[in-house]
């Protein structure tokens, strides 16, 4: 099968703190790309869904696939449509720039909301473990006697549940310390807490009510000087903690309101991906009427 993330690319951009304007001197050169799948893929027995570089900075998906986490609301591939820095667009990758409203629904909303959750989620976890590291949790502090084989035995479920629940956390942690990114640490250490875990908090959930609001994705940040200042400590774990929870409220609120549709349309986006492709596989062909 030929390099097709290569020959058949129609549309790459910069990615990750780069194409938001957050970059600093040690960050990724990331970048995120569409291109046409294989005529293998469409009419054989192969399949292709993305290319990925070895380090995963360099991601490129193939336009159905592309088209189908879009039309999700996946706040990546989203960003892809909308930013302005652009590595590579031919004819195809601009037809799909032209008609990126049609992926914009209140859904997109939800799944900025929901990976802003995420980082919270991770934020509170890393938070805990780093101002009470867990110990490892011994059987008999849940009131386990040594059975058969040398297994615990648990006086009833409920106390082998709790053990089993403080073991995954102890497993968790040690994951942690043992893949924990070092300059991630020293922010922890500066700060208290994950203070790049809380830029991108923030700004998903600015975005997440841009997007509701005014129907507009800023993958450049016009409110970079501040999630620079929430990167460089400016508030404290409580005060974020605070803000996140009324920015998740207002976003809520804004999903009431908003003037975007529920969902996207998906029967135009459906039509826009065969429309693609069969200009790009056979150009010049009519297409028959859609039922």
């Amino acid at each position: 099968m030929p390099n097709v993330w290569e020959t058949q690319l129609i549309l790459k951009v910069q990615a990750g703190s780069r194409a938001y304007g957050l970059d600093g001197p040690d960050s990724d050169h990331d970048s995120r790309g569409i291109c046409m799948p294989p005529r293998q893929a469409l009419l054989g027995l192969a399949s292709f869904e993305q290319h990925q570089s070895e380090g995963g900075d360099h991601v490129v998906f193939g336009l159905p696939k592309f088209v189908r986490l879009a039309s999700e609301g996946n706040p990546n591939l989203v960003e892809t449509l909308y930013t302005e820095d652009l590595l590579f667009c031919n004819r195809f990758g601009e037809r799909l720039r032209v008609e990126r409203d049609l992926f914009l629904s209140r859904q997109v909303a939800d799944r900025f909301g929901h990976y802003a959750l995420q980082q919270l989620k991770r934020l509170k976890n890393h938070y805990r473990w780093w101002a009470q590291p867990p110990q490892e949790p011994s059987p008999a502090a849940f009131g386990a006697r040594p059975g058969a084989e040398g297994r615990p035995k648990f006086a009833d479920a409920a106390s082998r549940l709790a053990f089993d629940t403080a073991q995954k956390e102890w497993t968790n942690f040690q994951r942690w310390q043992r893949e924990r990114n070092p300059l991630r640490a020293q922010l922890e250490q500066r700060h208290g807490y994950d203070t790049k875990h809380a830029m991108h908090l923030c700004r998903l959930l600015r975005m997440a009510q841009e997007i509701l609001t005014d129907r507009r994705v800023l993958v450049r940040r016009p409110d970079r000087e501040w999630l620079l200042a929430v990167r460089q400590g400016a508030w404290s774990y409580d005060e974020l903690l605070s803000w996140a929870t009324e920015a998740e409220a207002r976003v809520r609120q804004l999903r009431l309101t908003s003037p975007l549709p529920e969902a996207p349309d998906l029967p135009r986006i459906e039509q826009l991906l065969m429309d693609l492709q069969e200009e790009y596989f056979w150009p010049g062909c009519r297409p028959e009427p859609s039922v």
